[in-house]
């Protein structure tokens, strides 16, 4: 049963985020998938390498679950105010077994990541320089925040209109929480993102070959939204979304430059990747060389299982960032 607040509530109930979220997908999903292209535009860009970020953001995510623990929450300034950040001892084979990635590749990443001066091994653990995440995060964070105001933003719309608050919640109020609670926004945003990629990296067997497929799905996506609304027809859950990206189907796709162009990852690779998602059904390539992705069978697959777990994942932020907003007004 929907609730009827007198006000905008003091905290907003996680079922109701879920259960609005689950109902709106479709119309949001296009704002979210934007989100996640940035982002791993971003991570990407960052060393080229996927993995080596993610063993990075594991590790900072230590971190900030020790400042939590400490009642303690830095805002963007103090967090780039510090000359370095501590990080507790930990153990190689627990970062490989949680992240999924071979010991031995761990080892070498971490390795890496000490060779470029990026972390640096203390008595105690490892620390590293936050000029460096600064200087190389800083512009990209900052337009990256700015697309989860706004869709945090219109979510809240959402939430206007199903009754579930009274008011929408200005951007400009989600945008104070966040730059306030720098490390606790992270810490919360890791802990969605983490098991989401490590999902998709077991799924797809590598995080590249994920991030093309999403590419292909994201273009898709966009083509969906625009037959959707010339039909004028209303999608209310995952396996309905599912039968219209079929019936889109070759009409639209993707060319490997393209996929490169937004990916950043070398059009060699691609092409390399593409191959393998063809090989695998994921991808389908039509004859003017554009791909676009397989869905046929995908309402019954672990896609559509993941897409509901991600879902799931995504309300629970969601449900964290405006609490955090209405707590912080």
């Amino acid at each position: 049963m929907k609730k009827n607040p007198q006000t905008i509530l003091k905290t907003i109930d996680q079922k109701n985020i879920h259960r609005c979220l689950e109902e709106n997908y479709n119309s949001l999903s296009i704002d979210w998938f934007v989100v996640l292209e940035k982002w791993m535009s971003n991570s990407y860009s960052v060393f080229k390498d996927h993995e080596k970020y993610l063993i990075l953001i594991y590790l900072i995510k230590k971190t900030f679950d020790f400042y939590y623990t400490e009642f303690t929450k830095l805002s963007w300034d103090q967090f780039f105010e510090l000359k370095k950040i501590e990080i507790e001892k930990f153990n190689i084979i627990d970062v490989a077994r949680e992240l999924k990635i071979p010991k031995e590749t761990t080892r070498r990443k971490i390795g890496e990541l000490v060779s470029d001066n990026i972390i640096k091994k203390t008595k105690s653990g490892i620390s590293f320089k936050t000029i460096y995440f600064k200087d190389k995060f800083n512009r990209d964070n900052k337009d990256f925040l700015k697309l989860i105001y706004v869709f945090t933003n219109k979510f809240s719309i959402k939430l206007t209109e199903d009754k579930v608050v009274r008011e929408k919640i200005k951007p400009e109020l989600i945008e104070k929480a966040i730059v306030e609670n720098f490390s606790y926004v992270w810490k919360i945003f890791f802990e969605m993102q983490i098991p989401f990629l490590i999902d998709w990296k077991i799924f797809f067997e590598d995080l590249e070959t994920w991030y093309i497929w999403e590419s292909s799905l994201i273009n898709q996506n966009c083509e969906i939204q625009k037959y959707l609304k010339l039909k004028n027809l209303k999608i209310k859950n995952i396996k309905h979304l599912f039968e219209a990206q079929v019936k889109v189907g070759d009409k639209i796709g993707r060319s490997a430059m393209s996929i490169s162009t937004l990916t950043r990852i070398p059009r060699a690779t691609v092409i390399r990747k593409l191959k393998k998602l063809i090989k695998n059904k994921h991808l389908i390539v039509n004859d003017k060389k554009l791909y676009y992705p397989n869905m046929k069978n995908y309402e019954e697959s672990r896609v559509s299982k993941l897409t509901t777990l991600n879902i799931q994942r995504l309300s629970v932020f969601l449900n964290k960032i405006l609490n955090l907003t209405i707590a912080s007004k």
